[in-house]
């Protein structure tokens, strides 16, 4: 995408391009994976050892469900056996899915409208790809507005040149 800005200060144009960034540009496809007979306790243990957030439960290459570090607290905070598997405790129904086309903005949405810290990328297949994270989503928008060219001393109203003196430069005021 071309974007034009005219300055009408500086009597000139400024053309940038943007890239609209998918999700599957930033996601994570280095995540830990279950099947739905693994139990709560070994799902624990692959989010302790391997320093993670979320385990997806796929069942033929295709998730079915995720398990949260949250979730693991709740479970044990309401006392629920260590060797349920994952089938049993997690609920489907919460599981959000996005195509790894999914622009940035759109997984910022969701992620906001659903309370969710994860979303599950599948290819177009329905194929499990990778997580994309809140914390994905928030180091993509900052790198994304770091790489901005945008310059605020351009876009202020420019400093008039007034003379001091003939024998001196024109001093900015």
């Amino acid at each position: 995408t071309t974007i034009e800005f005219k300055e009408s200060n500086y009597n000139s144009y400024i053309t940038f391009t943007t890239s609209i960034m998918k999700v599957s540009e930033y996601m994570s496809t280095t995540t830990e994976i279950a099947t739905p007979d693994t139990t709560l306790s070994q799902i624990a243990k692959q989010l302790a050892t391997n320093n993670v957030s979320c385990v997806i439960i796929v069942e033929d290459r295709k998730p079915v469900g995720i398990i949260t570090k949250t979730d693991i607290t709740r479970a044990y905070a309401g006392e629920v056996p260590s060797n349920t598997i994952a089938d049993a405790f997690m609920t489907s129904k919460d599981l959000i899915c996005v195509k790894t086309d999914t622009q940035t903005d759109d997984i910022a949405d969701l992620i906001q409208k659903k309370f969710v810290h994860h979303l599950v990328v599948v290819d177009e297949k329905g194929v499990f790809a990778g997580v994309a994270s809140s914390w994905d989503v928030a180091r993509e928008v900052s790198l994304d507005a770091k790489a901005f060219p945008y310059n605020r001393e351009l876009w202020t109203k420019p400093k008039k040149a007034v003379a001091v003196s003939t024998d001196k430069a024109p001093v900015m005021q």
